[in-house]
């Protein structure tokens, strides 16, 4: 997947966490509107790779199987959107606005070995961790809990 496609994924995602979009046309709207060049059909496949669904008339992303009990699994699974790495001893995680300090207090409250620190923004949390092998059983068990 290309970088840009990536932005905009994560750019969809952003959106219909903040509001209800309704249509592919009204999303290709909203993403010309924002800079985007992208076509309904551009569109549609980007819908599809994001696996998102209608619920009550507008886009969500598809529900998870079983929701994690503890509360810091649950914010983890619930707000990151996209973990990706970043050399060898960092993931770079992806959250909608306003989230990632949440998620990032819950994956130090975790206390997992392999971390050796979180830095959170407004959406993005740059995880250390202390090695290769510390970064892919992270990267393993973020994505255990995003994917449900």
């Amino acid at each position: 997947m290309t970088a840009d496609r990536r932005k905009r994924h994560l750019k969809i995602l952003e959106l219909i966490s903040t509001r209800a979009i309704r249509t592919q046309e009204e999303l290709a709207e909203v993403l010309a509107a924002g800079g985007w060049e992208v076509t309904q059909s551009s569109v549609s496949r980007d819908i599809t790779a994001l696996r998102l669904v209608k619920a009550d008339g507008a886009y969500r992303r598809p529900p998870r199987g079983s929701s994690p009990t503890d509360p810091d699994q649950r914010r983890i699974a619930e707000g990151v959107l996209t973990v990706e790495t970043a050399g060898e001893a960092l993931l770079v995680l992806h959250t909608p606005p306003g989230e990632a300090n949440r998620v990032a207090v819950a994956l130090d409250r975790l206390a997992w070995p392999d971390i050796v620190g979180t830095i959170a923004g407004d959406d993005t949390i740059f995880l250390a961790v202390k090695d290769a092998a510390a970064q892919r059983r992270v990267l393993r068990e973020v994505g255990r809990l995003v994917a449900g």
